[in-house]
Order: C-alpha cells, then structure tokens, then sequence
C-alpha cells in the first residue's frame, strides 16, 4: 500500500502583513525559509495554500495537480515538509506588532538559530522596553540579544550564512568586549550579540544565569521567546545609559534617564541592580530614582571595564584593556592588535573603505588612522 503525504507549514518565522503598509497590496505574507537565505514574500494563491497548511495538515491526495507543484517548490524552498511532526511546523500566522516587520522575523531567526546550536538566548532591550513601559521609543535600528558567554561567537559564526557579518576584534571573546556586532545584511538591520554587559561585576556566566531565571515570554513573528522581566530589563538599560564612552563619565542627563529607567522598573530593581553587582555603576542613579531610600555605596565594587572606558588616550585604552584579558591570551591579543586577520580588518572601523581597496591598502590605511589618533592626542 502506498503511503500518502500530508503537508505542513515549516518556518523560521512568518507574518501576515495584508493589514501593513510594507505590503501595499503586493504580497500577503512575509515568510523566513528554514535554510538560509532572505525572507519570501507570498501572495496569491500560494499564499492562500501556505495558510491552508498552517491551519492542518493537507493529505497529498488531495491536491490538484497545481497545487502538488507550489507545494513541492515551497518543500525546496524549505517553507513546506511532509513531515508532520517537524521541529519547525507552524500552528498560526500572526499579524506584525513591531513597527519593523523584517526586523520581528529577524527577532525569531535568531532564536531558531540559537536552538539549532544549542545555545540559549534573551532578547533585550529594542521594542521589549516600550512595551514594558520602560521608554518612549517605539523602534530601534538594530536587534540586541544575550547568548550563553562563550556562545558568542559560535553563533555569530551561524548567523553568517544567513548574510551577516561578524565584526572580530583583538578582542573578542574577553571581558573586554561586552558585545560582537553582526553587521547589517540584506535584511536591513545590524545584529548586537552580548556576553554580558558594562557595570556588571558578576561573572559572565553567572550574570546570565540570573537573567535567565527572570524572563517572560513574548512572541516574535509567530515564535515565543525569552525577555527579560520589567525589573531585569530596567536594571540592563540604564546600565546601558551609564558607562562611561570615550573617557568621559555619563552626563547628568545621562544618570536622569537612568533613574527615570530604574524608577519605572519599580522598586524590585534595586534588588536586582545589587544582585548583578551593579551598585557602583548606578550609585547616582538609583539615588535619584528612590530618595526615600537609604543606600550605602561604599562597598561597591569597581567594575573592570572602567579601567579601560575611563582612559582617553587609545594607548591608555589599549593597556587598560589588556590588563583585563588573562596573561596566557595577551600575547596572542597583541598580535592580533598589531596584525588583524583579514576577516577582523574588513569587518573593523575602516570596513567601508575595505569593499573598494586591498587588503595590503586596507592594513595601510589602518596604520595611518591609528598613528593620527595618536598623534592628536596628548598623554597625560
């Protein structure tokens, strides 16, 4: 007896966008494949098939003969399997709530990946904070998440093949370095990919493993995924609005949206601010969010970050950042200072002149940028 197939819907990540001005009539659904590449567009009767296999599985039997080819091309296209319990499957289609939709299909891509490398993953800051109350803004340019550390850059080295480029450094991979961008590919929006992050004392690993046990659920393009809870996410980004940039320590309006953070996050925050070790950090801040309560900073620990963040001339930087990175990984840190891989240098601060000149002009390039910074500035 010859078995017939029944097919089902399979994904990264779909949206229906009928009701959504990146449609304008063209195309009904926006769908990621389950092999890489960029995100489908279907209409038409392909996309009145594809919601028809979401809904149930479609017996073989029981297609026409046009039909048996959209679906055998969606099988290639890897948006349709005849394997009814497909880790993949999709059970509903649903409308974007991201003022981005590509970027809310970026947002579930990024968790499948992660699953498929066996890495767990938080989604952080971005749009979650407007919908926790904690900001204003609506959209964010890029996407932010936090990957086990040490994962990092194992899944920046998996997102490539879906086009995005990992921006290496001397560095990566240290506590110097709280964050691996993955330049923006053809799906419009860079990638922050964090290990950890500045003002946080704890260690990487068990930074992550307190976030992890205060998350909440939200859906991405169809996908439920991890985020931080309100006082978590507070804690993270006013975090993000203090570290000191350039030298400089943050500016009072820097430490008032801080507190103004913190408050909203309500009074939990403190908590969780002392349990990542974070009080030096948001001394200022978290008095100025609660003036009722009495706290003493006294024995709060420096971050290590600072010793690098709060140097202004790049050698201070240099040698403040080194004297982080264990003594068994400085050699070869150095050298990769000195001598970048080709990778770390097209992806690095002068990757834009890299698509137009050499690798050997790259490299001069790059010398001359880095002895005029030196140049101009005075040691103190």
């Amino acid at each position: 007896m010859t078995l017939v197939s029944s097919w089902v819907a399979i994904c990264f990540g779909a949206l229906d966008v009928r009701s959504h001005e990146l449609a304008a009539g063209t195309f009904e659904i926006i769908v990621t494949p389950t092999t890489p590449g960029e995100p489908l567009m279907l209409h038409g009767e392909g996309a009145r098939l594809w919601q028809s296999i979401i809904a149930a599985p479609m017996a073989d039997e029981n297609l026409s003969g046009d039909e048996r080819g959209i679906i055998a091309d969606m099988e290639l296209m890897g948006i349709a399997s005849s394997e009814v319990d497909h880790h993949s499957r999709v059970d509903h289609l649903a409308a974007p709530w991201l003022t981005a939709p590509l970027h809310e299909l970026v947002y579930a891509l990024l968790a499948r990946v992660a699953e498929e490398i066996g890495t767990r993953i938080l989604f952080i800051k971005g749009p979650t904070l407007h919908a926790q109350g904690l900001r204003d803004r609506v959209h964010s340019g890029d996407v932010d998440c936090w990957v086990e550390p040490g994962a990092e850059t194992r899944f920046a080295r998996a997102m490539q093949q879906w086009g995005w480029a990992p921006a290496f450094s001397a560095f990566t991979g240290t506590r110097v370095l709280h964050s691996l961008t993955l330049r923006a590919s053809e799906w419009g929006c860079a990638v922050d990919v964090h290990s950890w992050f500045p003002g946080i004392t704890l260690s990487p690993a068990e930074a992550f493993e307190s976030a992890y046990t205060a998350t909440e659920l939200r859906e991405f393009a169809g996908l439920k995924v991890r985020t931080p809870t309100r006082d978590v996410h507070s804690v993270i980004s006013a975090l993000n609005e203090v570290r000191p940039l350039r030298g400089e320590l943050p500016s009072r309006s820097k430490v008032e949206a801080a507190a103004k953070i913190l408050k909203n996050g309500g009074e939990s925050s403190i908590e969780v601010a002392e349990r990542f070790g974070a009080e030096y950090a948001l001394a200022d801040a978290l008095a100025l969010a609660f003036p009722d309560r009495a706290f003493d900073f006294s024995n709060a620990r420096v971050p290590l970050d600072w010793r690098w963040r709060l140097q202004r001339h790049p050698l201070r930087v240099y040698w403040a950042a080194l004297s982080i990175v264990p003594l068994r990984r400085r050699p070869r840190t150095i050298f990769r200072i000195l001598w970048p891989t080709a990778e770390s240098l097209r992806s690095g601060p002068v990757s834009e002149r890299g698509r137009t000149i050499g690798l050997r002009a790259l490299r001069l390039h790059r010398l001359r940028v880095g002895l005029k910074q030196i140049r101009s500035k005075v040691i103190r």
